[in-house]
């Protein structure tokens, strides 16, 4: 077993490992300082190892930090010149000027960032219809049209959240936060997938792992690995899969890749796995007595406490097992159901399965049904009650920014957003487009009349504009605009409260 001091090494060299390949030649150059002539600290031999940890911090971390500031600096570099060009109070505190306010902003990112940018917002100056705008930059890309659905990967977490509330309630009892999901989730493993909890994992923990803690990132599962994606995008053109690739298989690959036994005790760590929520999605077909892990309809279920509020989230859709996106039909401008998305590599994933990650991910919706999603359940709470709301809002022992299926100040990470708001919801990315700042920005002092919360999505549909080794930077940095439309309606709202 390593020591302390060892551990804490490697982790630094892995830090700088991950610094380095993200930063590019920018960023060295930013730093003017090639880290292959760093003068490394000579092998005496006669060091501790907690010795030879300064040492080693005293030559990297100047670099690492230098490459994390490169970053954040690129990351604001597009939201200061689009609030340059377009400052908040040049905008008049009415609903008109929010409408143009968020259209100016919209197009701005998008021209600024390379690639189409749709935008939704709800609350103030537009509670009774969310705003929608969108825009595309002059280039061959198909942009995103109104009512056409953007795959939006973990958004769905929020909802299966809100689904597991109903169906417990439904239990009057029976079964609770608490409950462990081990015989649950075995008679679904057994019956639909030929195996069990015993066969997947040499760890009796296993057994002890609350429905709870599964939505909560504390079950001490750990996740699939992305190496996998051009599987997991499942059937499609030049591709011999012939299915979507089934719940089992990401939980598969999360064994292949991390091993058989949980990270630790369940409840004791914090560790984003989707599979978790696989494993909960489970769970609930049992409980509801299913004949299969494909009837669940979790959308369904989301809406079982105020089912007359369906009816108002016309483009949100749960993707279903071996259907691709092209056969979710037209429009009736003609235009594609489902946005078209472009992977990491500039596949076109229109012809490709949609199904994604069944509970975890399998959502597809648009910026305005995305902002008004978050508006109804955290602003209105007119989907749960305040209690239950409350709970999923509540962060865990384990981590300061995820609640009970929310994420929870994520979007402070992305920007320099007003520090009178936080932000909670849940973000998500697909394969091809990502949904990000999905979820309400909330004023810190809840009794002051002049600040409102209001919830905010901007969906783009292209991971490929940075390639395939920097795809993540794309969403990124749409959040980290995000955080500067949502600072510059702060502006617009507060002075609109002042002038009322």
């Amino acid at each position: 077993m390593k020591s302390s001091a060892a551990k804490h090494m490697s982790l630094l060299v892995l830090a700088l490992a991950l610094s380095l390949s993200c930063l590019g030649s920018s960023a060295l150059a930013a730093n003017e300082t090639d880290p292959s002539s760093a003068a490394l600290p000579p092998a005496s031999g006669t060091m501790s190892e907690e010795e030879e940890l300064a040492e080693l911090s005293s030559v990297f971390m100047p670099i690492v930090k230098e490459g994390s500031n490169a970053f954040k600096a690129m990351k604001d570099e597009v939201g200061k010149k689009c609030t340059a060009e377009y400052p908040p109070s040049s905008f008049p505190a009415t609903e008109d000027g929010l409408v143009e306010m968020v259209e100016n902003y919209t197009r701005c990112f998008s021209d600024k960032l390379g690639f189409p940018i749709a935008t939704g917002y709800r609350g103030p100056l537009a509670e009774e219809e969310a705003i929608f705008t969108t825009h595309k930059p002059a280039s061959n890309w198909t942009g995103i049209s109104e009512g056409q659905l953007v795959p939006s990967g973990s958004v769905m977490k929020s909802f299966l959240g809100v689904a597991a509330f109903n169906v417990l309630n439904s239990t009057e009892g029976a079964v609770t936060w608490d409950t462990p999901m081990y015989p649950f989730v075995n008679r679904v493993l057994s019956r639909d997938f030929n195996t069990s909890l015993d066969e997947l994992f040499d760890d009796k923990r296993i057994k002890d792992v609350t429905i709870q803690q599964l939505l909560s990132m504390e079950s001490g599962l750990k996740d699939y690995s992305e190496d996998m994606a051009p599987e997991f995008i499942g059937y499609g053109p030049g591709n011999t899969q012939e299915a979507s690739f089934t719940p089992i298989e990401y939980i598969d690959n999360m064994i292949q890749t991390w091993g058989n036994k949980l990270s630790c005790d369940p409840g004791t760590c914090y560790y984003y796995s989707s599979n978790g929520f696989a494993f909960a999605g489970m769970m609930l077909v049992d409980i509801l007595g299913l004949d299969s892990w494909k009837d669940l309809d979790i959308l369904e279920l989301a809406f079982q406490s105020n089912p007359g509020l369906k009816s108002e989230f016309n483009n949100t859709v749960a993707s279903t097992p071996n259907k691709l996106c092209s056969e979710y039909g037209q429009l009736p401008d003609g235009s594609n159901r489902v946005v078209n998305q472009w992977s990491e590599n500039g596949t076109n994933l229109y012809d490709y399965d949609c199904l994604d990650g069944w509970a975890f991910g399998n959502l597809m919706i648009d910026a305005p049904d995305t902002a008004s999603w978050f508006w109804h359940l955290y602003g209105l709470r007119d989907i749960l009650g305040t209690e239950d709301v409350d709970l999923m809002l509540t962060p865990t022992n384990t981590s300061s920014t995820y609640g009970l299926a929310s994420e929870i100040n994520s979007m402070q990470w992305q920007g320099n957003l007003n520090n009178r708001y936080s932000w909670a919801g849940h973000m998500g990315t697909d394969w091809g487009s990502s949904n990000n700042g999905a979820g309400l920005f909330m004023p810190n002092a809840k009794d002051n009349g002049k600040e409102r919360a209001f919830a905010l999505s901007l969906t783009q549909n292209d991971l490929s504009i940075h390639g395939e080794d920097d795809f993540a930077q794309t969403t990124s940095l749409t959040r980290a605009s995000t955080v500067y439309l949502a600072n510059a309606i702060i502006q617009l709202l507060e002075k609109n409260f002042e002038d009322s």
